[in-house]
């Protein structure tokens, strides 16, 4: 087959792409799209922050609490890989704006169930659009922006997002069960609130579709010329939006799309994703994907639960649960800052061992509140450094036509790690004991470490070189 056109203009995109100096375009579509997930780790993480709230409410058990878990991260995989799927056919800017409102239309939900199994089904919805909003992200930011800051952009959806969100989590938990609560006089019912007003972001849609470019490579690819050029014009010029189409520069004509766009399938397939030389990128990496967010989800799910254990009150047990996710924070900045000056494989093995190394430590010594906090905090710094990582290295791994699908394979093959591991955690916890817990997670650092290094490197590798058929 013939792919001169296609090999030039991809190139060409690319080298256009890499020269446009950052906009207020850039900025809006990174604070979107970061707010957007931001929200998203938040609902990832409130059943976490209310786990000893809905034990009280509902009578259920740890396991109980896992279950929801489960099931929240098993729609969150199901979601994402259809999300995925659907952004490399309808675009990544409209299955964005349909995922923040189903999550947020899911909080709602879970704010009015009436029992276990309605808030099971809530979970569900809510997960699906969380799935969504991910992995096309990622995606989304990863094509929008030039090599040189692919990575810090990509990597400051992860920071800000789950890195903040994580410290905000249990922070606004604790505003929503304690104080807000006292002021309107919410009583037990108090974690209702905590669901409902995380329906917030839904307002976040009118954004998406209204001031959001389309990202020029998913345009090139659907022979949409007079939108891509709108697009870099857009992103060049650094207008939200232009009033006529004249406005927008003719960077490519309508022969030269097609050209290049009638050498290629209209989308990718799901078998692109394991052909010879792309097979060890997707395997790779979601293996490891798989085992660092089972690790996170199950100290995060267990951490609560073993402070409440040890004589700690509800309220106590979040404090030092949200101390400890500062850490996350600066874990998730130093694995930004990583994105822009050193190789994916390093910052994972920095992560991986250190991780593994608190844990232990954490599990013998962590005998008294400042232990508990710093050694939380050491832990989860580590966990930040490893899981923003693998959220930079997944969208580079993949070529256009599978780069939706293939990131959100691998974030929602993560996932379903964090909706399984946790269950057999939870279990060792109730049924022998916290140390078998501890155990797991140490062998899940040590096999990260191992996998990570077969994956290919993409620090500071163009999407051309990293695939020429990009």
């Amino acid at each position: 087959m013939n792919t001169t056109y296609h090999d030039k203009n991809h190139s060409r995109l690319g080298d256009i792409v890499d020269g446009i100096k950052l906009t207020k375009v850039h900025y809006l579509a990174l604070l979107l799209v970061v707010t957007g997930g931001l929200f998203e780790v938040m609902e990832q993480l409130i059943l976490a922050s209310l786990g000893p709230s809905l034990q009280e409410a509902f009578g259920a058990s740890a396991q109980d609490i896992a279950l929801l878990s489960t099931a929240t991260l098993l729609a969150i995989a199901v979601g994402g890989v259809t999300g995925g799927y659907l952004a490399d056919r309808a675009g990544r800017r409209a299955v964005l704006a349909v995922s923040v409102g189903i999550y947020s239309f899911g909080s709602v939900v879970a704010a009015f169930s009436m029992n276990y199994e309605m808030l099971t089904v809530a979970r569900i919805i809510t997960g699906i659009g969380v799935g969504g909003e991910i992995a096309v992200g990622l995606t989304y930011l990863s094509e929008l922006t030039p090599t040189r800051i692919r990575g810090l952009f990509v990597s400051l959806f992860n920071t800000i997002s789950a890195g903040v969100g994580m410290f905000i989590a249990f922070a606004y938990t604790i505003f929503v069960l304690g104080p807000f609560a006292a002021m309107i006089s919410a009583g037990d019912e108090a974690w209702r609130w905590a669901f409902g007003l995380l329906g917030i972001p839904a307002v976040l849609v009118f954004f998406f579709r209204r001031y959001l470019p389309e990202t020029p490579r998913f345009l090139l690819e659907k022979h949409r010329t007079s939108e891509l050029n709108a697009s870099l014009t857009r992103l060049e010029q650094g207008k939200m939006r232009l009033r006529t189409v004249g406005e927008a520069v003719e960077y490519f004509s309508a022969a030269e799309v097609d050209a290049a766009s009638a050498e290629v399938s209209a989308s990718g397939r799901v078998s692109d994703l394991f052909i010879s030389g792309q097979r060890k990128r997707t395997v790779g990496l979601s293996i490891v994907a798989f085992l660092a967010w089972g690790a996170q989800f199950s100290i995060l799910l267990v951490m609560p639960l073993l402070l409440v254990e040890r004589g700690y009150s509800i309220s106590g047990s979040l404090t030092f649960t949200m101390v400890q996710n500062i850490g996350g924070l600066l874990g998730a900045i130093l694995a930004s800052i990583g994105a822009y000056s050193f190789p994916r494989k390093r910052m994972i093995a920095i992560g991986s061992v250190l991780a593994a190394v608190t844990i232990i430590l954490f599990a013998f010594f962590a005998t008294s509140p400042f232990l508990v906090m710093l050694l939380g905090f050491l832990f989860n710094f580590s966990v930040m450094v490893v899981n923003t990582t693998i959220w930079t290295w997944s969208p580079e791994l993949f070529p256009t036509k599978i780069r939706g699908l293939g990131t959100s394979v691998v974030v929602n093959i993560g996932f379903i790690g964090g909706a399984l591991i946790p269950l057999a955690a939870s279990a060792l916890f109730e049924n022998v004991n916290e140390y078998m817990t501890f155990g797991i997670v140490v062998i899940i650092y040590i096999g990260i470490f191992i996998i990570s290094r077969a994956v290919t490197e993409t620090h500071n590798r163009s999407f051309e070189e990293l695939d020429p058929t990009d």
